[in-house]
């Protein structure tokens, strides 16, 4: 089981959305914790079932900020419990464990802070949910030690004082988190650069102890400024990642070599324009042939190649040199846009979902229609 909190930074838009796919199709969670939507609830009921959950809860934005979604599915049950601008508490039962999670989201606002403070020992408070293992994550806005911030000013003692003992009283550890310790960056100038650690999970002793063995790791950065932090529960199970696509032995078509200018000159050759003794079978064989050697050089691996360009993106985004990659970071985004395009038609042509519209990505469930399809039409052997 595998859950992952994010800020997003706003998804009102088609790139946003498209990322947020990405990142469900990448490590398939079975909870997602989203804040900072900057979006009404309304519209992100209808991403539920689009993004394969079973189940959601929101919390409106307020004016241009704000907004908090939860979504989950099988096998987690989940019950709301309560909410505000800043939470989501629900109690989850989860494979014979019952247990908290608290999506949480702390004042941006330094001098405010302290009511994010008051309200996650509000819910501690909860006599309800005494006893129960609890597990809070998100954006809290703020740092515990100074070692867990890279340029800029110093922050304040009081104010990271103020957050542990937050803690403290609440009785939740910090859980260490593996790959890049900065889960926010602030994306200015070389010299005006600021890495700090804003996301996290923590937990009760008793939720450590149901689950001794979570492991949590930061993703790369994706269309926000934010990292996504992905805790795994269990590794009893692969993830449902998609396999890489790769090209049939058998020949077909692909539509998205239709996208390159160069296609139309490679039949040409293959065909022998110009030269009418060739017969109509050798011109279509030649011209397969022709084809499938280009295809070979020129796509021998769109999904390795797109994985790539978005780990060198990524590279660049949290380079302390980002003033000076600017031009670098717009020409891997144009590479990126165009590749995935390409991964897109392959699996498209290889189903037959007429509702798949213009601009959806390649997901998990079309990799399996694809797969389904092509087992199908597999003969195994002949009695």
């Amino acid at each position: 089981m595998n859950l992952i909190c994010w800020n997003a930074r706003g998804l009102g838009n088609p790139r946003a959305f498209r990322e947020l796919r990405r990142l469900i199709v990448e490590k398939d969670p079975t909870l997602l914790f989203l804040s900072e939507t900057k979006m009404r609830a309304s519209k992100c009921k209808l991403w539920e079932s689009n993004l394969g959950f079973t189940g959601c809860f929101m919390v409106d934005c307020m004016g241009k900020s704000g907004g908090l979604v939860l979504f989950w599915k099988n096998p987690a049950e989940v019950s709301i419990k309560s909410y505000s601008i800043g939470h989501i508490d629900c109690v989850i039962h989860e494979s014979g464990n019952l247990w908290r999670f608290t999506g949480f989201y702390g004042q941006p606002d330094a001098s405010l802070c302290h009511f994010s403070w008051d309200l996650l020992k509000r819910l501690k408070s909860l006599r309800e949910l005494d006893g129960i293992p609890w597990l809070v994550g998100g954006d809290f806005n703020e740092i515990c030690y100074e070692s867990e911030k890279l340029g800029g000013n110093r922050r304040p003692l009081p104010q990271m004082q103020a957050f542990r003992d937050t803690l403290e009283v609440c009785e939740l550890q910090d859980i260490f988190c593996h790959g890049d310790a900065y889960t926010w960056v602030n994306r200015r100038r070389t010299e005006s650069l600021v890495f700090e650690r804003l996301d996290r999970f923590v937990g009760s002793l008793n939720w450590r102890l149901l689950y001794p063995t979570a492991h949590v790791s930061s993703m790369e950065f994706f269309h926000s400024d934010h990292r996504p932090i992905c805790m795994k529960l269990t590794n009893a199970h692969s993830q449902g990642s998609a396999k890489n696509a790769s090209f049939s032995t058998m020949f077909r078509f692909e539509r998205f070599w239709l996208t390159e200018e160069e296609c139309g000159e490679i039949v040409e050759m293959g065909w022998g324009e110009g030269n009418y003794s060739i017969p109509l079978p050798t011109r279509i064989r030649l011209s397969k042939e022709s084809l499938q050697t280009w295809a070979r050089e020129k796509f021998q691996n769109v999904p390795k190649i797109l994985k790539e360009r978005r780990s060198s993106l990524n590279a660049l985004r949290t380079s302390k040199k980002w003033d000076s990659s600017v031009s670098q970071i717009h020409k891997l985004e144009e590479e990126i846009e165009q590749l995935a395009t390409k991964e897109e038609l392959y699996w498209r042509q290889r189903n037959r979902i007429s509702w798949l519209k213009d601009g959806d990505r390649n997901s998990k469930y079309f990799h399996a229609t694809a797969t389904q399809r092509r087992a199908r039409n597999s003969i195994h052997g002949l009695i």
